[in-house]
This record gives C-alpha cells, sequence and structure tokens, in this order.
C-alpha cells in the first residue's frame, strides 16, 4: 500500500495546467502560449491608462489598474517559479519522501490527515479565485447593461489597433480576455495554494517530531542526534520554500496593498452611487480573494514561527535532568536553534506574519482615504 502524500491533486493539477509541474509534457509549448498573450494583452491594457489618464475618470482608471496588476503578477509567479524550476521539483520530491520515509514513526497518521486538509483548502482556494472572476464577469456585463451604452464594451479596458464594436471581432476578443481572466485566477490561486501546501507539510514533520520526541523512550544520543538531523532537514526544505517564495511575496506585498486600495476605492464608490451595484457585485468577491492571499503569505510565516517554538517548548519538557549530561547539552544546542523561527521573508525585507498583514491593511486604507478625498 503506498504511503499518503501531502501534496494535494488539485495543486498538481493546476501546476501541470501552468507548465510548472516537473515533467509536464512539452513545457516550452505552454511557456510560449503564456509569454505571448500575458506580453499581448498586458501591454494593451497597460497602453489604455497611460494613453487615457488625463481624460478618463478617475474611477475608470483605477478600475483598469486593478485588474491589470493581478495579470501582472501572476506573470511574475510564472517567471519566479521557471527560473527555480529545480528549487520546486526539490520541494516536491522531498515532501514524498518525508511522507514516505517518516510514515513508521507516524502513530497518530498526521499525514494521512494533512494530506486531507491540503486537499481541501486548496481546493476551495482555487475554487474562490474561479468564483470571483465569475463574479467580476457578472458584475461587467451588469454595469454595461446598466450604463445604456451604445459602445460594446469589453470585459476589461484595452487600447487596442483596431475596432472592437463590430462582429465578430467582438465576440473574438470578449472570449479571449474571458480565458484569459479564468486562466489567470486558476492560476493565481494554484501558487497560493502552493504556498500553503508546503506549509503544512512541514507543520505535519514537525509535529510527527515533537511526537517522538515526547516518547517515554527518548533516554540516548542516537535518538538525540535523530531530533537534531530531523530539524536540520525542516530547515533546509523551509530554506527552500523561502527561495522560491520571498521574491514573489515581495511582489505580492507591494501589489497587494494598491490593488486592495483601488479595489476597496471602488467598494466604497459604488456604496454610494444610484446604479452601484454591478460595481459592487464585480468588486466584493476580488476584494475578498486579495485580502485572502495577503493573509495566507503572512500566515504561514507565523505559522512556521509558532511550529519552530514548539520543538524548542516540545525539547525542554523531555526530563533532560534524567539523561547523560552529553545528551543534555545536545538538547541545548536543538533549543536554542528552534527558537531561531523558521523565516520567511518579503524579498529579505521583511518578515511575513501577521503584523504585516496588519500593515498591509492599514496602507491600503490610507491610500483609500487620499483616493476618496481627491474625486
Amino acid at each position: 500500500m503506498a504511503s499518503p502524500s501531502t501534496v494535494s491533486k488539485s495543486v498538481k493539477f493546476g501546476l501541470h495546467f501552468a507548465g510548472v509541474w516537473p515533467g509536464t509534457p512539452f513545457p516550452i509549448v505552454h511557456k510560449v502560449f503564456w509569454i505571448f498573450f500575458m506580453v499581448v494583452l498586458q501591454t494593451y491594457q497597460y497602453e489604455y491608462i497611460i494613453t487615457r489618464y488625463k481624460t478618463e475618470s478617475l474611477m475608470i482608471l483605477i478600475d483598469s489598474l486593478s485588474i491589470a496588476m493581478p495579470f501582472t503578477l501572476v506573470c511574475i509567479k510564472l517567471i519566479v517559479s521557471w527560473m527555480n524550476q529545480g528549487v520546486l521539483r526539490d520541494i516536491l520530491s522531498t515532501m514524498d519522501e518525508d511522507c514516505e520515509k517518516y510514515a513508521a514513526i507516524d502513530t497518530n497518521n498526521l499525514i494521512s490527515k494533512t494530506s486531507v486538509l491540503s486537499f481541501r483548502l486548496t481546493s476551495a482556494i482555487a475554487s474562490s479565485y474561479l468564483v470571483s472572476a465569475a463574479f467580476y464577469i457578472a458584475g461587467t456585463l451588469a454595469y454595461q447593461h446598466a450604463s445604456n451604452s451604445t459602445t460594446r464594451e469589453l470585459l476589461f479596458k484595452m487600447d487596442l489597433p483596431f475596432d472592437t464594436n463590430e462582429s465578430p471581432v467582438h465576440e473574438l476578443v470578449v472570449t479571449a480576455q474571458f480565458l484569459h481572466l479564468a486562466t489567470s485566477a486558476f492560476t493565481f490561486g494554484t501558487f497560493t495554494g502552493l504556498l500553503l501546501m508546503v506549509t503544512l507539510h512541514v507543520g505535519c514533520h514537525v509535529d510527527i517530531l515533537c511526537n517522538r520526541m515526547l516518547s517515554p523512550s527518548v533516554t540516548g544520543k542516537e535518538q538525540v542526534r535523530f531530533f537534531i538531523s530531523r530539524q536540520q532537514e525542516i530547515i533546509i526544505f523551509v530554506g527552500k520554500i523561502e527561495k522560491l517564495f520571498t521574491h514573489i511575496a515581495l511582489s505580492q506585498l507591494l501589489s497587494n496593498t494598491f490593488i486592495t486600495c483601488c479595489v476597496g476605492y471602488l467598494i466604497v464608490i459604488s456604496l454610494s452611487a444610484e446604479n452601484g451595484l454591478p460595481m459592487l457585485m464585480k468588486c466584493i468577491l476580488f476584494y475578498y480573494v486579495i485580502c485572502l492571499e495577503a493573509f495566507i503569505y503572512c500566515f504561514v510565516g507565523e505559522f512556521l514561527d509558532i511550529k519552530s517554538k514548539m520543538i524548542a517548548k516540545t525539547a525542554f519538557d523531555i526530563p533532560w535532568y534524567n539523561l547523560h549530561p552529553d545528551v543534555s547539552r545536545q538538547l541545548v544546542l536543538l533549543i536554542l536553534r528552534a527558537q531561531k523561527g523558521l523565516p520567511l521573508t518579503f524579498g529579505k525585507f521583511s518578515m511575513m506574519n501577521l503584523e504585516s498583514f496588519t500593515g498591509i491593511m492599514k496602507a491600503s486604507a490610507s491610500y483609500m482615504s487620499v483616493l476618496l478625498a481627491m474625486s
């Protein structure tokens, strides 16, 4: 019987879809597909914002910018993952090896429980992004219908070099935008799920290690050396997570602050507008998933820090006074290293923790008040 794995099937499918999963067939085709559509659509999106910033209303410009930036984030995530393909491969292979290697000492079936939890959470995250995209499309169509405009509008503003009012050009462009929005939303959620999945894996194996440390059979050097070596393996694994996600997290920190500010501004404006329901429908779930993503990135750093401190506390609870002095001294080294935590950072500048999340939300609220004052 195969050992359970903490690798979520939903994340595996998403990484295959994005062409990032190691061994995905025709990886060059995936990269060319993503690069072509990202470059073309993003170019015309930002061209619209740059060329119309003096003529369009502040609300339309903010709406255009708030949807353009998440697409840019997807592009950044894909490029970083392509550049760190070897690191991602090591992370995924280590997860499978850990589950197989340490299943024998998993007396509480934590690996199986974490596998189920990881699948449910990552599937819920990916689904929430897709639902958000569906509400964005529905809100956009409802807003266009309510405005009674004679011009056939696109799902999101683009300065295309041809007329999009005529059929079948309009339908083709809207279809391309729909596919781009849906695939980007799913890919966006996949990377968030990937970070949560690897974090849950670390937490699971820290719990297994702590349960083993509390075993009454801990009496000699060999057991303590196993604890130290296993702690070192976890530290190395978290270092790989840091290498893969640190620059992604930095881009999240900068962009999420601005996106939540823009979308929050649109929500406040829609609440006071006469026909603001379509705009509210368009933005409310969008705001939710952006805040959820910022929270997850900050939560995983806090979670790993707590788990590292748990190793230190569990080691201290071992009846070290009954052990040989040499063994006790080794436990001291384990405790000292565990107290340093398992740090994840935003591009080596700032720690991922819940304090950072409150900082993001405070900053976005401050910028939103400035936009409201300008309008």
